[in-house]
């Protein structure tokens, strides 16, 4: 009897425990905030703020996804807010990989580890495509950049970016030798400084690149303010120009940028798990899946365990360049 007694006694106590624990009863009926580590209007707002309510549905009950914009550091400082939330669920970031894991790979203090975020998987990816100016553009193809003795004068953001962090490697194998004119606070922006002639190329991702063709068809014709000179892929081109495969640079295809949500280090598993099924089931939502073709960002998603792995493969690459980029990183301070 007194076996039986305990038995029901531990019972309903375990019960209660599982009622009263954040992943069972609370969650996911409060608020989840949903960082973006830029200002908005980018690529990253966007595609968060299109994202929370499919979120939500999946998520179920009287959850409220807010979107919240915290900008500051190239990143770092929305990654650092997260790192520092309670590990509960309550706040997620769209982080920007390899971008955010530059100050991890070349030994800065950052506030955050990527390799310790509790990964939820992969919304979107994007690749690159190397542009000069259509008018007042130095080089009329990339043989010509590649004879130049020259420095080659490329605006962009600064480092710790993922188009600066491409940049650096790509043309180190290329042989070719940059100067970074930084200080542009977007993509938008330095594309407008190589388009009236700040420099002589730069990197755009192909959906950024799409917005300056006039012609639906994009022909080469209507590359009017900017024109694509080099394209990093692998596969065949999507703009009739010379990729970094065929050059014989197969291993640079993996440079480009993935979008994958994270939440706080520590994170209970019911709820991380909670969060991840919902995250995929909105990435894949038929509705969220046309949006992003129609606008132009197109969704890759990911689980999250394949998101996990995506991160070690991603900062074992970067590693290897990890003098290479340390040394970048000084020259522009």
């Amino acid at each position: 009897m007194i076996g039986k007694i305990t038995t029901s006694v531990l019972a309903v106590g375990a019960a209660a425990m599982l009622a009263s624990s954040p992943a069972m009863a609370d969650y996911p009926r409060k608020k989840i905030t949903f960082l973006i580590a830029y200002g908005p209007g980018g690529g990253f707002d966007t595609i968060t703020r299109k994202l929370g309510p499919y979120l939500k549905k999946y998520l179920g009950g009287k959850v409220t996804i807010v979107a919240k914009n915290l900008p500051g550091g190239r990143g770092k400082k929305a990654a650092q807010f997260l790192a520092k939330r309670k590990a509960n669920g309550s706040h997620i970031l769209m982080f920007n990989m390899p971008g955010h894991a530059m100050p991890n790979i070349i030994g800065e203090k950052a506030g955050y580890d990527v390799r310790k975020i509790d990964w939820l998987g992969r919304v979107a990816q994007f690749r690159y495509v190397i542009v000069t100016s259509a008018s007042k553009g130095k080089y009329k193809n990339i043989q010509e950049v590649l004879k130049s003795k020259s420095q080659i004068k490329i605006p962009i953001t600064g480092p710790g970016t993922t188009g600066y962090l491409a940049s650096a490697i790509l043309w180190n194998a290329l042989g070719v030798q940059p100067k970074y004119i930084t200080g542009y606070k977007s993509s938008s922006r330095y594309a407008l400084g190589v388009i009236r002639g700040d420099g002589d190329l730069t990197i755009l991702a192909k959906g950024s690149f799409k917005k300056y063709i006039s012609s639906k068809k994009k022909k080469r014709a209507a590359f009017k303010d900017l024109k694509p000179i080099l394209e990093i892929t692998n596969g065949k081109s999507e703009f009739g120009v010379p990729t970094t495969g065929e050059m014989g640079q197969k291993d640079l295809s993996i440079l480009g940028g993935d979008r994958i949500v994270g939440t706080t280090p520590g994170t209970p598993k019911a709820i991380k798990d909670q969060l991840a099924t919902a995250l995929y089931k909105a990435v894949t939502d038929p509705e969220f899946v046309a949006w992003g073709n129609k606008v132009g960002r197109p969704v890759a998603p990911l689980n999250a365990k394949d998101a996990t792995k995506l991160v070690g493969e991603l900062f074992s690459y970067y590693t290897q360049y990890k003098d290479l980029l340390a040394a970048s990183n000084k020259k522009t301070r």
